[in-house]
């Protein structure tokens, strides 16, 4: 009954927080039956099983470790059949065959994956306004279990005696033996008493060796530590197997050690909160906090529970490391990086320490036992749990949090490490100033050598807190929210009035990694490419890079820039044709206290930058909107701007640039930019690469890291790979894709429009994608490519798929096809794209192998169309993926068999050539193709229907 009233209590508080909301995305009203059908279902049946289960083991053992141990066998089986069964729990986001779901459904004992399971079909409305009825397998699952839980209880009903069982033991007669124990002592002696520093220290250790004896004999440290186990070990597996979707990631160092920093500092915290506060009241339990009191060394009572608790978190945190190494040998991976593992005590280690000590404030301070484990519970929540940054903004106070970031093998943990040493030095500070004040509240005196060394560590902290908080900038939303709207509000006129294009971009990149730094110098030619003359232009400069320097000239106009959002009124106006220039000199660097840009992420070994989205732009820029509704009526601020229609005019614009691309990097790395490298050269301790493209869309990146470097050249065409010495495992089979990438591609579409192509491998601080195509060059991320285990269990080759689906971006949506931002625009760049991957997927494996990647795109579209509102493929929006992916990779593929994969091609190629830059192509272009290659009218319906149907 505790159980299932702790369970209406939580929903109670859901009923009340979900009512309390407001916003557009809240229904009107309260349907009491949408929240007292989940109690019923889950919180009822769930309670009544567990609790039955337990009471069972309880009853028929009567052993307190048997029970525990149950409990968590219950937890382990639940968490090992999630995994077997590729329950959705365990496997995220990634897709599930139909027969795995429908094991888990039936196997489920909290009957979540049955709920999943028959709710998989329902749409976005349904799910808000439709509960998910008890019928088929989840009634089916509630049922078995509902039947268990019955048999639970009628067997422990059955053993069980009403009648008190009483043990009588037999008395034993002690005999005393009477003996003279009078003796005459001749001399006394006397040892000489030693109240100094090595005794305080040596009664410490005595403190603390009844603690650690205490613990470990400890039935609890057995179970925490069979929990531990079980719950972090399951996270290292999701992170290894990545399902049926992605190939299993090996089992190295930084992704285990990661994995164990994610997840261990919140519950070790918890632990702790028991654990500390057990210490501390053990003695009061027998009163023999008494006789402690009376003698000197009482004082190191606190210092003995610090060091007990300091060991038994390393014995935690060298517990978890041992399961990561058990992972790493038994899947075969031997590289041991020690470094990563280092990372585990500093992260875990340190924060929980340091929280032990601020523990034991809390229990000397509050004279009961209960109310102090009360406050230390809430503290962990209030002070270590992602809670803590909305009640301290200010991260030098986040002295208990961890790190939930990531380790990659170009650049380590970063300067990430050092920053959190840092802090977490400041924290040492902190507390021991909180443990000085304390002595002296107890005491009424300062021992000299406690102050001095209190002072000591608060200096040391104070200077680590100084170097931590280098560059911080406080992330202050209201003040950014003002700023979207002043530049809406002001700037806004521009969406309507012509402004320049610019045509040629000539730059050199400085980039400095070891710093976290880079410099940018620039030269734009703009153009009037208008039928009418210009005489005002809004210019933008991107307001986390620092201007040095900018000028903007047109005739005898000349402007120097300041600000990051300029209005230059011209004397006279810029005609049709005639061109202008703007010069500029940027600077970024970055701090850990702030944070990195995933997309501009300068680190010390596998950078990677989009830089071209930090470069000036001309006119308004709609993507600076705010699109909180609340917020644009709050503002006056009307409709934001909306996506084109597909209807709409098409455009014929000449937006493409010539580029060419200086990168200075330091001496012992590479740079990678876009383009085609024209040349490269050493200079002054480092080395320079000079990369040039002609009529690309003003979209370029670089990357720079210690390379290692392995070229081919086929049909004249030089295929590179640049990739961290450790990852070499895909090399040959990425460039073999290659190969025949480029050979379907220029076979069945048109000629590669460079004369490399660059596979670059960039470090995992970049994320968000798993690679990015730009011209002559893709980029991706070590932990999704080059270092991912495709010889195992599944053999899925994501090579094959993510390589050969970029590497055709160089004919659809790159340097060839460039639509517009309108509905459908997606469809012309991923979903050819996903077409693409299909045939050469059905080319390297056989169309049974490409099937079955076929039906796993379904279950992605099946899972994710639920979440969203449905639209028609030819006219799907930026964000639904599933649409442009999954969806699109079935239409195409279902429209080959329809004509025949050479009409497809034929119709793509037509597409190509009648569509090319500087025309911008609507979907309604393609379909026109599709139906010229169609054979009769039946075939043209069928196309509507798979590409014009929701």
């Amino acid at each position: 009954m505790k159980t299932f009233l702790s369970f209406g209590f939580l929903i109670l508080g859901f009923v009340i927080g979900q009512n309390s909301r407001t916003g557009d995305e809240m229904q009107m009203g309260l349907n009491v039956w949408h929240y007292l059908y989940p109690l019923l279902v889950f919180g009822l049946l769930n309670a009544l099983f567990v609790c039955s289960f337990l009471f069972f083991i309880a009853y028929t053992t009567q052993k307190k470790l048997l029970v525990v141990i149950g409990g968590l066998l219950l937890y382990v089986l639940y968490m090992v059949l999630l995994v077997f069964s590729n329950s959705p729990f365990m496997s995220g986001s990634m897709p599930q065959s139909i027969e795995a779901q429908q094991i888990s459904a039936m196997l489920d004992p909290f009957g979540l994956s049955a709920y999943f399971f028959e709710a998989r079909s329902f749409s976005v409305t349904q799910k808000n306004d439709v509960i998910v009825p008890l019928t088929n397998i989840f009634l089916l699952n509630r049922g078995v279990f509902l039947f268990i839980s019955g048999f639970f209880l009628w067997s422990s009903y059955r053993l069980f005696t009403f009648s008190r069982k009483q043990s009588y033991k037999a008395k034993k007669k002690v005999k005393d033996n009477v003996v003279n124990s009078i003796r005459n002592l001749k001399s006394i002696k006397t040892t000489k008493l030693n109240f100094g520093s090595i005794m305080d220290f040596k009664s410490a250790l005595s403190f603390t060796k009844l603690d650690v004896i205490y613990l470990f004999k400890s039935v609890v440290i057995a179970a925490v530590s069979l929990l531990l186990i079980f719950y972090i070990g399951m996270e290292m597996y999701a992170d290894i197997d990545k399902g049926i979707r992605l190939p299993e990631k090996y089992a190295t160092s930084g992704l285990l050690a990661t994995s164990i920093s994610s997840n261990f500092l919140l519950v070790g915290l918890m632990i702790l909160a028991y654990f500390v506060n057990d210490l501390y009241w053990r003695s009061h339990a027998s009163n023999f906090s008494l006789i402690e009191k009376s003698i000197f060394f009482s004082k190191s009572k606190m210092t003995g529970h610090f060091m007990s608790a300091s060991i038994l978190v390393s014995f935690f945190t060298t517990l978890l490391i041992i399961e990561a190494l058990v992972f790493q040998f038994s899947y075969g991976y031997y590289s041991i990086d020690w470094n990563a593992y280092l990372g585990v005590f500093i992260f875990n280690s340190g924060p929980l320490i340091l929280f032990s000590a601020f523990l034991l404030l809390i229990n000397d301070t509050i004279n009961n036992r209960y109310a102090s484990l009360g406050v230390s519970t809430v503290s962990v929540f209030a002070l270590a749990s992602p809670l803590s940054n909305y009640i301290f903004s200010y991260p030098l106070l986040h002295i208990f949090s961890g790190y939930n970031g990531i380790y990659s093998d170009f650049n380590g943990y970063g300067i990430y490490l050092l920053a959190f040493s840092q802090r977490l030095l400041f924290g040492i500070g902190l507390i021991a100033l909180l443990w000085l004040i304390n002595d002296f509240v107890k005491t009424k005196t300062f021992n000299r050598k406690k102050t001095l060394l209190a002072f000591a560590f608060l200096i040391l902290g104070i200077t680590s807190g100084i170097f931590f908080l280098n560059g911080y900038m406080p992330n202050n939303k209201e003040k950014l929210a003002l700023e979207a709207v002043n530049y809406e509000k002001v700037f806004k006129k521009y969406e309507t009035i012509p402004h320049p294009t610019i045509t040629d971009v000539t730059t050199q990149i400085n980039l400095y990694p070891s710093k976290n730094a880079y410099e940018i110098s620039g030269d734009y030619v703009i153009k009037n490419n208008t039928n009418e003359p210009i005489s005002s232009v809004l210019i933008n400069f991107h307001p986390d890079l620092k201007i040095e320097s900018a000028l903007f000239k047109s005739g005898w106009d000349k402007l120097q820039i300041e600000e990051y959002v300029t209005e230059v009124n011209l004397n006279k106006p810029l005609q049709p044709n005639e061109v202008a220039s703007l010069t500029f000199y940027l600077s970024y660097k970055w701090f850990a206290v702030n944070g990195h840009q995933s997309f501009n992420a300068i680190v010390n070994n596998g950078s990677f930058m989009r830089v071209s989205n930090y470069y000036p732009t001309f006119g308004y820029q709609s993507d600076r909107e705010i699109d909180d509704a609340e917020k644009r009526t709050e503002f006056n601020l009307g409709k934001a701007s909306e996506l084109k229609a597909l209807e709409s005019p098409e455009v014929f614009k000449k937006d493409f640039i010539n580029l060419e691309m200086t990168i200075s990097t330091e001496k012992t790395q590479t740079a990678l930019g876009t383009g085609d490298l024209i040349q490269q050269w050493s200079e002054n301790n480092r080395n320079y690469y000079e990369y040039s493209a002609e009529n690309i869309p003003f979209r370029f990146a670089l990357s720079s890291a210690e390379y290692e470097h392995k070229s081919i050249q086929h049909n004249e065409i030089a295929i590179n790979v640049y990739y961290d010495k450790k990852h070499f495992e895909n090399i040959e089979h990425l460039i073999n894709n290659a190969k025949i990438t480029l050979d379907y591609c220029i076979e069945n579409f048109g000629e590669y429009p460079f004369k490399t192509i660059n596979f670059v491998e960039i470090s995992a601080f970049t994320s968000g994608f798993a690679a990015t195509a730009y011209p002559s060059t893709v980029f991706m991320t070590e932990d999704m490519i080059f270092h991912t285990n495709l010889e195992g269990d599944k053999k899925q080759d994501v090579i094959n798929e993510l390589a050969g689906h970029e590497l055709s971006h160089l004919w659809w949506g790159n340097t060839q096809i460039n639509p517009d931002y309108r509905e459908g625009a997606t469809m012309l760049t991923e979903t050819l794209a996903m077409y693409t991957e299909m045939m050469l997927y059905k080319k390297m494996y056989g169309k049974e192998k490409m099937i079955e990647r076929l039906k796993i795109h379904e279950q992605i579209y099946d899972t994710e169309k639920g979440l969203y509102d449905n639209q028609p493929l030819y006219k799907v929006k930026p964000g639904y993926a599933h649409i442009s992916y999954s969806k699109g990779a079935i239409a195409m593929v279902k429209f080959s068999e329809l004509i025949g994969e050479d009409k497809v091609n034929e119709a793509l190629q037509d597409f190509l050539l009648h569509h090319k830059y500087p025309k911008k192509p609507t979907t309604l272009d393609l379909l026109e193709e599709f139906y010229k290659v169609a054979p009769n009218d039946s075939i043209i319906s069928e196309i509507d229907n798979l590409f014009k149907i929701k």
